[in-house]
Protein backbone atom coordinates (compact mmCIF):
# COMPACT_ATOMS: atom_id res chain seq x y z
CA UNK A 1 0.00 0.00 0.00
CA UNK A 2 2.74 2.34 0.94
CA UNK A 3 4.66 1.86 -2.61
CA UNK A 4 1.50 2.52 -4.48
CA UNK A 5 0.60 5.67 -2.38
CA UNK A 6 4.09 6.71 -2.80
CA UNK A 7 3.46 6.06 -6.85
CA UNK A 8 0.58 8.19 -6.78
CA UNK A 9 2.60 11.29 -5.04
CA UNK A 10 5.13 10.90 -8.30
CA UNK A 11 2.84 10.34 -10.69
CA UNK A 12 -0.21 12.36 -9.60
CA UNK A 13 0.76 14.82 -6.99
CA UNK A 14 -2.10 16.97 -7.74
CA UNK A 15 -5.06 14.72 -7.46
CA UNK A 16 -3.56 13.55 -4.11
CA UNK A 17 -3.32 16.68 -2.94
CA UNK A 18 -6.52 17.58 -4.25
CA UNK A 19 -8.04 14.36 -2.51
CA UNK A 20 -6.10 15.05 1.00
CA UNK A 21 -7.70 18.46 0.86
CA UNK A 22 -11.65 17.09 0.42
CA UNK A 23 -11.19 14.90 2.78
CA UNK A 24 -10.44 17.95 5.61
CA UNK A 25 -13.14 19.73 3.50
CA UNK A 26 -16.05 16.85 4.02
CA UNK A 27 -15.85 17.39 7.74
CA UNK A 28 -15.46 20.92 7.71
CA UNK A 29 -18.41 21.33 5.50
CA UNK A 30 -20.30 18.50 8.58
CA UNK A 31 -19.03 20.98 11.40
CA UNK A 32 -20.16 23.93 9.72
CA UNK A 33 -23.93 22.98 8.57
CA UNK A 34 -24.97 20.19 10.36
CA UNK A 35 -23.62 19.55 14.04
CA UNK A 36 -23.20 23.89 13.77
CA UNK A 37 -20.21 23.86 15.69
CA UNK A 38 -19.84 27.79 15.12
CA UNK A 39 -22.90 28.29 16.74
CA UNK A 40 -22.06 26.51 19.89
CA UNK A 41 -19.12 27.19 20.59
CA UNK A 42 -18.06 29.86 18.40
CA UNK A 43 -15.66 27.51 16.41
CA UNK A 44 -15.48 24.37 14.65
CA UNK A 45 -12.32 22.70 16.75
CA UNK A 46 -13.72 19.18 15.72
CA UNK A 47 -13.33 19.48 11.90
CA UNK A 48 -9.92 21.42 12.59
CA UNK A 49 -8.80 18.21 14.54
CA UNK A 50 -9.58 15.76 12.49
CA UNK A 51 -8.52 17.61 9.63
CA UNK A 52 -5.31 17.84 11.38
CA UNK A 53 -5.20 13.51 11.90
CA UNK A 54 -6.07 13.62 8.39
CA UNK A 55 -2.67 15.29 7.20
CA UNK A 56 -0.63 13.21 9.67
CA UNK A 57 -2.04 9.98 8.46
CA UNK A 58 -1.81 11.24 4.90
CA UNK A 59 1.95 12.04 5.89
CA UNK A 60 2.81 8.54 7.33
CA UNK A 61 1.25 6.56 5.01
CA UNK A 62 3.66 8.07 2.15
CA UNK A 63 6.62 7.68 4.48
CA UNK A 64 6.71 11.21 5.55
CA UNK A 65 6.54 13.05 9.50
CA UNK A 66 5.98 16.71 10.59
CA UNK A 67 9.42 17.20 10.65
CA UNK A 68 9.46 16.62 7.09
CA UNK A 69 6.59 19.63 6.56
CA UNK A 70 8.71 22.04 8.12
CA UNK A 71 7.77 21.22 12.02
CA UNK A 72 11.67 21.31 13.70
CA UNK A 73 13.65 23.63 15.32
CA UNK A 74 15.58 24.15 12.14
CA UNK A 75 16.08 27.92 11.11
CA UNK A 76 13.48 28.42 14.59
CA UNK A 77 14.78 32.10 15.04
CA UNK A 78 14.35 33.61 11.83
CA UNK A 79 10.56 31.62 11.24
CA UNK A 80 9.90 33.67 14.78
CA UNK A 81 11.54 36.98 13.65
CA UNK A 82 9.22 37.02 10.18
CA UNK A 83 6.61 35.17 11.25
CA UNK A 84 6.15 36.48 15.03
CA UNK A 85 7.77 39.83 15.35
CA UNK A 86 7.28 41.19 11.38
CA UNK A 87 4.18 39.93 11.87
CA UNK A 88 3.10 41.62 14.84
CA UNK A 89 4.54 44.68 13.47
CA UNK A 90 2.43 45.28 10.53
CA UNK A 91 -0.98 44.42 13.07
CA UNK A 92 -0.02 47.45 14.82
CA UNK A 93 0.75 49.34 11.94
CA UNK A 94 -2.72 48.25 10.40
CA UNK A 95 -4.94 49.23 13.64
CA UNK A 96 -2.68 52.66 13.76
CA UNK A 97 -3.97 53.17 10.15
CA UNK A 98 -7.56 52.42 10.75
CA UNK A 99 -7.42 54.80 13.89
CA UNK A 100 -5.74 57.75 11.70
CA UNK A 101 -7.98 57.15 9.14
CA UNK A 102 -11.36 57.37 11.18
CA UNK A 103 -9.86 59.66 13.60
CA UNK A 104 -12.51 62.41 13.36
CA UNK A 105 -14.89 59.42 15.31
CA UNK A 106 -12.56 59.43 18.44
CA UNK A 107 -12.41 55.62 17.97
CA UNK A 108 -11.14 53.50 20.51
CA UNK A 109 -9.18 50.16 21.02
CA UNK A 110 -11.83 47.48 22.88
CA UNK A 111 -10.14 43.63 24.36
CA UNK A 112 -13.05 41.51 24.17
CA UNK A 113 -13.42 38.03 22.91
CA UNK A 114 -15.37 37.88 19.63
CA UNK A 115 -15.49 35.60 16.41
CA UNK A 116 -16.42 37.54 13.29
CA UNK A 117 -17.28 34.84 11.36
CA UNK A 118 -19.50 32.73 13.75
CA UNK A 119 -20.87 36.66 15.18
CA UNK A 120 -20.34 35.00 18.97
CA UNK A 121 -19.23 36.60 21.57
CA UNK A 122 -18.49 36.23 24.84
CA UNK A 123 -15.96 36.51 28.40
CA UNK A 124 -12.66 35.42 29.42
CA UNK A 125 -13.75 31.65 28.91
CA UNK A 126 -14.51 32.19 25.36
CA UNK A 127 -11.35 34.00 24.72
CA UNK A 128 -9.49 31.39 25.79
CA UNK A 129 -12.23 29.07 23.70
CA UNK A 130 -10.94 30.96 20.66
CA UNK A 131 -7.47 31.05 21.16
CA UNK A 132 -7.54 27.17 21.58
CA UNK A 133 -9.56 26.78 18.61
CA UNK A 134 -6.88 29.13 16.62
CA UNK A 135 -3.97 26.93 17.73
CA UNK A 136 -5.70 23.68 16.57
CA UNK A 137 -7.24 25.46 13.32
CA UNK A 138 -3.08 26.79 12.70
CA UNK A 139 -2.02 23.38 12.96
CA UNK A 140 -4.23 22.04 10.65
CA UNK A 141 -4.23 24.41 7.76
CA UNK A 142 -0.18 25.03 7.54
CA UNK A 143 -0.28 21.79 7.34
CA UNK A 144 -2.01 20.65 4.99
CA UNK A 145 -1.92 23.97 3.05
CA UNK A 146 1.68 25.22 3.06
CA UNK A 147 3.43 21.68 4.45
CA UNK A 148 1.79 19.04 2.47
CA UNK A 149 0.56 20.67 -0.55
CA UNK A 150 3.27 23.16 -1.04
CA UNK A 151 5.63 19.96 -1.34
CA UNK A 152 3.20 17.90 -3.55
CA UNK A 153 2.35 20.62 -5.84
CA UNK A 154 6.19 21.16 -6.36
CA UNK A 155 6.69 17.72 -8.10
CA UNK A 156 4.61 19.20 -11.14
CA UNK A 157 4.93 23.41 -11.15
CA UNK A 158 7.47 26.02 -10.56
CA UNK A 159 7.63 27.48 -6.47
CA UNK A 160 5.63 30.62 -8.15
CA UNK A 161 2.97 28.57 -9.40
CA UNK A 162 2.64 26.06 -6.87
CA UNK A 163 2.41 28.84 -4.37
CA UNK A 164 -0.43 30.68 -5.71
CA UNK A 165 -2.19 27.78 -6.30
CA UNK A 166 -2.46 26.08 -2.93
CA UNK A 167 -3.42 30.03 -1.91
CA UNK A 168 -6.12 29.80 -4.35
CA UNK A 169 -7.25 25.95 -2.82
CA UNK A 170 -6.60 27.91 0.78
CA UNK A 171 -9.01 30.68 -0.33
CA UNK A 172 -11.95 28.54 -1.85
CA UNK A 173 -11.61 26.94 1.31
CA UNK A 174 -12.54 29.37 3.20
CA UNK A 175 -15.73 30.08 0.55
CA UNK A 176 -18.25 28.19 2.96
CA UNK A 177 -18.65 30.71 5.49
CA UNK A 178 -20.17 32.96 2.90
CA UNK A 179 -22.54 30.14 2.43
CA UNK A 180 -23.31 29.91 5.92
CA UNK A 181 -24.23 33.78 5.99
CA UNK A 182 -26.54 33.52 3.35
CA UNK A 183 -28.01 30.76 5.31
CA UNK A 184 -27.99 32.44 8.51
CA UNK A 185 -29.65 35.42 6.92
CA UNK A 186 -26.79 37.66 7.87
CA UNK A 187 -26.25 38.49 4.08
CA UNK A 188 -29.76 38.46 1.35
CA UNK A 189 -29.30 40.25 -1.53
CA UNK A 190 -26.71 39.41 -4.30
CA UNK A 191 -24.68 42.30 -3.92
CA UNK A 192 -24.15 41.34 -0.14
CA UNK A 193 -23.57 37.49 -1.35
CA UNK A 194 -21.20 38.37 -3.85
CA UNK A 195 -19.13 40.76 -1.11
CA UNK A 196 -19.69 38.07 1.15
CA UNK A 197 -17.74 35.56 -1.24
CA UNK A 198 -15.22 38.05 -1.71
CA UNK A 199 -14.36 38.76 1.52
CA UNK A 200 -14.10 35.10 2.64
CA UNK A 201 -11.67 34.65 -0.23
CA UNK A 202 -9.26 37.07 -1.42
CA UNK A 203 -8.20 37.77 1.84
CA UNK A 204 -7.52 34.12 2.19
CA UNK A 205 -5.63 33.73 -1.14
CA UNK A 206 -3.40 36.95 -0.79
CA UNK A 207 -2.35 35.49 3.06
CA UNK A 208 -1.96 32.36 1.27
CA UNK A 209 0.79 33.19 -0.92
CA UNK A 210 2.70 35.53 1.80
CA UNK A 211 2.00 32.43 4.27
CA UNK A 212 3.47 30.17 1.34
CA UNK A 213 6.68 32.66 0.78
CA UNK A 214 7.28 32.55 4.86
CA UNK A 215 7.33 28.84 4.30
CA UNK A 216 9.66 28.56 1.22
CA UNK A 217 12.13 30.61 2.41
CA UNK A 218 12.69 29.92 5.87
CA UNK A 219 11.76 26.09 5.57
CA UNK A 220 9.98 26.23 8.65
CA UNK A 221 6.35 25.71 8.96
CA UNK A 222 6.43 28.05 12.52
CA UNK A 223 7.16 31.03 10.36
CA UNK A 224 3.51 30.91 9.03
CA UNK A 225 2.16 29.14 11.64
CA UNK A 226 3.09 31.83 14.16
CA UNK A 227 1.70 34.42 11.32
CA UNK A 228 -1.93 33.28 11.29
CA UNK A 229 -1.83 32.22 15.06
CA UNK A 230 -0.73 36.10 15.31
CA UNK A 231 -3.57 37.60 13.35
CA UNK A 232 -6.63 35.24 13.92
CA UNK A 233 -5.76 35.95 17.24
CA UNK A 234 -5.60 39.51 17.44
CA UNK A 235 -8.40 39.95 15.15
CA UNK A 236 -10.66 37.80 17.53
CA UNK A 237 -9.43 39.71 20.92
CA UNK A 238 -8.76 43.18 19.88
CA UNK A 239 -11.49 45.72 18.29
CA UNK A 240 -12.23 49.37 17.25
CA UNK A 241 -15.10 50.78 18.47
CA UNK A 242 -16.70 54.01 17.23
CA UNK A 243 -20.37 55.44 16.40
CA UNK A 244 -21.37 52.99 18.52
CA UNK A 245 -20.13 49.98 16.17
CA UNK A 246 -17.51 47.81 16.47
CA UNK A 247 -14.89 47.00 13.61
CA UNK A 248 -16.71 49.70 11.55
CA UNK A 249 -12.96 50.09 9.58
CA UNK A 250 -12.25 46.28 9.73
CA UNK A 251 -11.76 46.26 5.92
CA UNK A 252 -9.78 49.20 5.64
CA UNK A 253 -7.75 47.81 8.53
CA UNK A 254 -7.36 44.26 6.93
CA UNK A 255 -7.43 46.22 3.37
CA UNK A 256 -4.02 47.99 4.66
CA UNK A 257 -2.75 44.70 6.36
CA UNK A 258 -2.70 42.61 3.29
CA UNK A 259 -0.94 45.24 1.08
CA UNK A 260 1.98 45.92 3.46
CA UNK A 261 2.45 41.88 4.30
CA UNK A 262 2.41 41.75 0.31
CA UNK A 263 5.11 44.40 0.16
CA UNK A 264 6.86 42.58 2.45
CA UNK A 265 7.62 39.98 0.26
CA UNK A 266 11.27 40.96 -1.26
CA UNK A 267 12.41 41.79 2.26
CA UNK A 268 11.64 38.20 3.72
CA UNK A 269 13.83 37.06 0.36
CA UNK A 270 16.64 39.51 1.00
CA UNK A 271 16.67 38.46 4.78
CA UNK A 272 16.65 34.92 4.35
CA UNK A 273 19.08 35.59 1.77
CA UNK A 274 21.57 37.07 4.19
CA UNK A 275 21.04 34.84 6.82
CA UNK A 276 22.04 31.91 4.00
CA UNK A 277 18.83 29.54 4.24
CA UNK A 278 18.50 27.76 1.52
CA UNK A 279 15.02 27.38 0.09
CA UNK A 280 12.31 24.51 1.17
CA UNK A 281 14.09 21.24 0.14
CA UNK A 282 11.34 19.04 -2.33
CA UNK A 283 10.34 15.70 -1.05
CA UNK A 284 11.95 12.41 -2.64
CA UNK A 285 10.43 9.09 -3.02
CA UNK A 286 11.56 5.58 -4.42
CA UNK A 287 9.85 5.74 -7.18
CA UNK A 288 11.44 8.99 -8.46
CA UNK A 289 14.96 7.46 -7.56
CA UNK A 290 14.41 4.52 -9.97
CA UNK A 291 12.79 6.37 -12.83
CA UNK A 292 15.63 8.43 -12.70
CA UNK A 293 17.83 5.36 -13.16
Amino acid sequence: MKQEFEMNICTKPIVMGLILTFAALIFRIIDIFVLKHDELLGEIILSKAIGFIIVVLFLRIAGKSLKDIGYSRKNSSSAFIIGGLATLLLLILSYLFELILYYSHSPQVIFTAIDPKAGVAGGLLFGILLTIGNIINCFMEESLFRGTLIQLFRKKYQIRTTIVLQALIFGIWHIPWAIKWYISGIVTTPMEITGAIIMNFIPQFLMGIVWGVMFYYTQSIWAPWISHFLINTILNLVHTSYLNELNLGMVSRMGFFILISLASIPMIKIYTSKRKLAPLNTWNFMCEVAKEK
